[in-house]
C-alpha cells in the first residue's frame, strides 16, 4: 500500500520497550526518491532532540496507526547527535549507520543495495558503510537528501509552464520509495489534485523552491488513470482510490 506522508507524521515511534517520540519528517535521496530517515521528535523524553532513525530499523506493519522499530530505547538515547539544521554529509549518514550496525544502502543501482526494500538489504551479508570522512565541510555531491517538509510547497514547472504546488508524498510501505507526488492546481485546472509520478521530475531547484517535470502541461491534464497504471507499482504497494487526471 501507499502512504500519505502527512498522515504519518505526529503517529508514535515504539521501540521494543516504550514509545520514543512522534514522526516529524522524512528525508529523502533526490536521485531514486526513496525515504532514507524517519525524523524522530523525541519530545520530553530527550528534550525534544530530533533522531535518525533508517527505514531499516522498521519491524513489522507501519502506518497512522505507529511505526513499530526493532530498537531498545537505549540504543536511541545513546545514537550519534546530528546539526539537523544543515545538510547531512555522507559522513554523518556512515556515523549513524554505522551505530547500529546497518550496511551502507549507496554504491549499487538498486533502491537499497542491489535490493528493492530496506528489509532485504539489513538481512544481505554484512559490508560496512564507507568510511566517515574527516572533512568539515559537505561535498556538494553528497547534498542528496531533501526534507518532505521543506519540499512541500514547492511549485512543479512542465516543460511548458507551472502546474501547481507539491501538496503531499505517497511512500511505497515496502520499499519506502516515493512513488508519486500529490499536486494541488488550484490555480490552473480548477483547483483539483493531481497526482504525478516521482519517476517524471527531473530535478530540484532548491533556491528558487521548485521541481522540474520531465513533462507538458497537456502530458499532466491528460494522464491516464490510476487503475491503468497499477502494474507498475510494486508488489503489494497499491494505491489510493483516485485517479490520475
Amino acid at each position: 500500500m501507499l502512504h500519505l506522508a502527512s498522515k504519518i507524521r505526529g503517529v508514535t515511534v515504539q521501540t521494543t520497550d516504550g514509545d520514543i517520540g512522534s514522526v516529524d519528517d522524512f528525508y529523502f535521496d533526490q536521485y531514486r526518491w526513496t525515504i532514507r530517515y524517519i525524523v524522530i521528535d523525541t519530545g520530553k523524553w530527550l528534550s525534544d532532540r530530533r533522531v535518525l532513525l533508517s527505514p531499516m530499523s522498521v519491524k513489522g506493519p507501519w502506518g497512522m496507526n505507529g511505526i513499530p522499530v526493532s530498537l531498545t530505547k537505549d540504543q536511541v538515547r545513546s545514537s550519534p547527535e546530528l546539526d539537523l539544521t544543515r545538510p547531512l554529509s555522507r559522513a554523518d549518514e556512515s556515523q549513524v549507520l554505522g551505530y547500529y550496525g546497518y550496511p551502507a544502502y549507496w554504491g549499487a543501482d538498486a533502491l537499497w543495495g542491489t535490493f528493492g526494500n530496506p528489509g532485504a538489504l539489513l538481512l544481505a551479508p554484512a559490508t560496512p558503510p564507507a568510511p566517515a570522512s574527516t572533512k568539515s565541510t559537505v561535498d556538494p555531491e553528497e547534498r542528496d537528501l531533501q526534507s518532505t517538509k521543506n519540499i512541500t510547497g514547492y511549485h512543479i514547472e512542465a516543460t511548458d509552464g507551472e502546474i501547481g504546488h507539491v501538496d503531499d508524498f505517497l511512500i511505497g510501505d515496502e520499499s519506502w520509495r516515493i512513488r508519486y507526488l500529490k499536486v494541488d492546481t488550484s490555480n490552473w485546472i480548477g483547483g483539483k489534485s493531481v497526482v504525478v509520478l516521482a519517476d517524471e521530475l527531473e530535478w530540484i531547484d532548491r533556491d528558487k523552491g521548485k521541481l522540474h517535470l520531465g513533462l507538458t502541461r497537456d502530458a499532466v491534464k491528460q494522464a491516464p488513470s490510476f487503475e491503468s497504471i497499477v502494474s507498475a507499482i510494486g508488489f503489494r504497494e497499491t494505491g489510493p482510490p483516485f485517479a490520475i487526471l
